[in-house]
Order: structure tokens, then C-alpha cells, then sequence
């Protein structure tokens, strides 16, 4: 697991980020007993496909010589789960940012920068073969935005309330929706 972490640090170039996550780690039943076998679950997430490659080639190389370090057998490696690139299309992103702005009110729609977030979405649009945006809208009460730090979904602290939220959320996908009708 340590030596996993060097693969962001010492491998990749720092301009391309990546993100490798151990999401689970479970060995053993009681402790004085050691454990036959262990298992863990990684989560990768990068913003481009030659360095996502990079990096799943660089962690069954350190898995197997971690085993073989150790005498132990050939490790069982399963690939999960794999999500492409959530690209959002500029010029479709422009007109739904557009069409929220007249709905929301200006102050309500920001641009965020590209995120490191774990999303199927991107299947969608490629699956059907078309342009995508995808969005976050805000749910959280005034209390929790005056806070050090907001949780985000996949925290265990995350809870939007949820009024306005569902309304807003409603409103900002109609006025997607009805942009992009509009355009055809």
C-alpha cells in the first residue's frame, strides 16, 4: 500500500495529475492471528488515458513485486470498474450555463475547474454518441456552507436539505433541457 503511493509521486510527471485511492483494505480475523490473504480495493482517477495506462501498469507491476518480495503467491488482480473521461463539450457547456444563468439568476451558476471526482456519467454520452455537460448544484443549508470545509457527495457527511434542492435541481434540468430543444 506505501509503495503504491510512490507511483503518483515518483512516476508521473507532476503537470498530469492523478489520484490512487485504497479505498478498502481487509486481512484477518483477530489479532494474534496472522492473516492468510488480504484484499484491497483502489480507486484511480486521472483526466487522461495515457496516464491512467501508466498508472494501472505501474500498480500491477509493485503488486506482483511486493508478492514475489514476499514469497508470497501471484496476487489475484481484478479490474472493477472502469469510467471514461467525463468531458464536458465547451460549446454544449456554454448553452447550458446560459440557459441556467436566465433561469437561476447569474449569481447562482459558476464554472469550477476539471475535478478528480469517480463518475460514470462519461458512458452515457459516449454509449449514445453525443456531447455532454454534467453539473453539481448546491444543497446545503447556510450553516453548513459557513463551515471550514462542505462535505461533498460520497462523504459520509453530505446532506443536502431538501428544499430548495430538489426544486432548483428541477429548474436547472428543464432549462437544460429546453436549451438544448430550442437549438435543434
Amino acid at each position: 500500500i506505501t509503495r503504491i503511493q510512490t507511483i503518483v509521486s515518483r512516476e508521473l510527471d507532476p503537470r498530469r495529475a492523478a489520484v490512487v485511492t485504497v479505498g478498502t483494505f481487509h486481512a484477518g480475523l483477530k489479532e494474534n492471528i496472522i492473516p492468510d490473504r488480504a484484499e484491497f480495493t483502489l480507486n484511480i482517477r486521472t483526466f487522461d488515458d495515457g496516464v491512467r495506462t501508466h498508472v494501472l501498469d505501474a500498480l500491477r507491476r509493485i503488486i506482483s513485486a511486493e508478492a514475489a518480495a514476499s514469497a508470497a503467491p501471484e496476487p489475484e488482480i481484478e479490474e472493477l470498474y472502469t469510467f471514461p473521461l467525463n468531458y464536458n463539450d465547451p460549446q454544449e457547456t456554454a448553452g447550458v450555463m446560459e440557459a441556467m444563468r436566465e433561469a437561476l439568476g447569474e449569481e447562482c451558476v459558476n464554472e469550477v475547474a476539471p475535478l478528480m471526482g469517480s463518475e460514470d456519467f462519461g458512458h452515457l454520452a459516449q454509449a449514445i454518441g453525443v456531447p455532454s455537460v454534467y453539473w453539481f448544484f448546491g444543497g446545503h443549508s447556510a450553516e453548513t456552507l459557513e463551515g471550514e470545509k462542505v462535505p461533498m457527495n460520497h462523504s459520509p457527511f453530505f446532506a443536502p436539505v431538501l428544499e430548495p434542492t430538489l426544486s432548483t435541481a428541477v429548474e436547472a434540468a428543464v432549462a437544460a433541457t429546453l436549451s438544448r430543444l430550442e437549438r435543434c
